[in-house]
């Protein structure tokens, strides 16, 4: 008998896989608007930390016989065939003069299923150190990769190396420390700790790219780096562990109508790139820049008929094929 999932992990997937959407048709708007800039780096200081973590909470079955087939098959696999599709398809719809078939170079949001796959490879190596210790050199690793121009988005290495902490920290925490993430006698605090985080954005203005993880710092600085990359770095750190912690203690722990998206939310990260990819090329986003309320309302229908639409039991009968590499049930 499979164990009763966890109406809190399946909200707080449902909750990002959400975020994740919306924070991508927010991605055409950031330019032009200084709020919409702050909201978007917002949610990008936890949505995928936090995947990322949860990812890592649920890897401890690596100590099962078969294991490594199983996520071969689950994120190895999937990865090569959309890396394939969404190839083809941007080569159709941008009207491109290439063909990037490079599996070595993730398409847009592949990253995150080889990260996956790498990380649960690098646990059989490091599953056995002492979890602070492993924690401590992780975080050392990710502000020193930044150094190396040639760690990039090459087989997704630099995000790899960066959100690995985050990954590590899931992968160690046990239930009873996240009875503590989760009790909400600390919801007030973690309210106030994310309108710090945006006010932050608000009053500031950097790179956003420093928060995908993805390119070397002499990019990101646009020029030589230095010790006050490392130092930024580490400040990100600290922006992303505290916003991910607070927004995981505001999930809900009871079940919710749509708390069964939350099982759904592969197909939808695969499959919403259908849309995202035809909206920025065809320029739909023209259509929807008379101010700011207008902008997020439309984001907000448009996430909310992707997130319904891509969840549905119809879609995952459809698409199971490919996402699960199995007949749907």
């Amino acid at each position: 008998m499979s164990k009763a999932r966890v109406h809190y992990f399946d909200n707080a997937r449902f909750l990002l896989i959400v975020l994740v959407v919306f924070g991508h048709l927010l991605r055409s708007y950031i330019h032009d608007n200084h709020f919409l800039q702050a909201l978007y780096m917002f949610i990008y200081s936890f949505h995928m930390p936090a995947f990322v973590l949860i990812s890592g909470y649920f890897a401890k079955g690596i100590h099962k016989s078969g294991y490594l087939m199983k996520v071969t098959k689950k994120l190895l696999l999937p990865y090569i065939i959309f890396q394939s599709f969404y190839a083809f398809y941007y080569y159709y719809i941008d009207d491109v003069s290439t063909l990037d078939l490079n599996p070595f170079d993730p398409q847009w949001a592949m990253w995150f299923l080889l990260s996956l796959f790498t990380w649960q490879l690098m646990l059989f190596i490091i599953k056995d150190v002492r979890p602070w210790l492993m924690i401590t050199i992780a975080f050392i690793v990710g502000i020193a990769v930044g150094y190396f121009p040639f760690i990039n988005n090459l087989l997704s290495l630099s995000r790899t190396f960066v959100f690995f902490p985050l990954f590590l920290i899931g992968f160690y925490a046990q239930p009873e420390q996240f009875k503590y993430i989760r009790n909400k006698k600390f919801v007030p605090i973690s309210v106030l700790m994310l309108a710090l985080v945006f006010a932050f954005y608000m009053v500031t203005n950097f790179n956003f790219e420093w928060l995908f993880g993805s390119k070397p710092y002499e990019t990101l600085e646009h020029k030589q780096a230095d010790i006050y990359s490392g130092a930024k770095r580490a400040f990100i750190y600290c922006i992303i562990l505290i916003s991910t912690i607070s927004f995981l203690n505001i999930v809900p722990n009871r079940k919710l109508p749509l708390t069964y998206i939350g099982s759904r939310t592969m197909f939808i990260y695969l499959l919403h790139g259908l849309f995202i990819g035809l909206f920025r090329v065809n320029h739909w986003d023209d259509y929807f820049k008379d101010g700011v309320a207008s902008i997020i309302i439309f984001s907000v229908l448009v996430t909310i008929f992707l997130v319904y639409t891509l969840s549905m039991n119809a879609t995952k009968k459809i698409a199971a094929p490919v996402v699960e590499l199995k007949k749907p049930s």
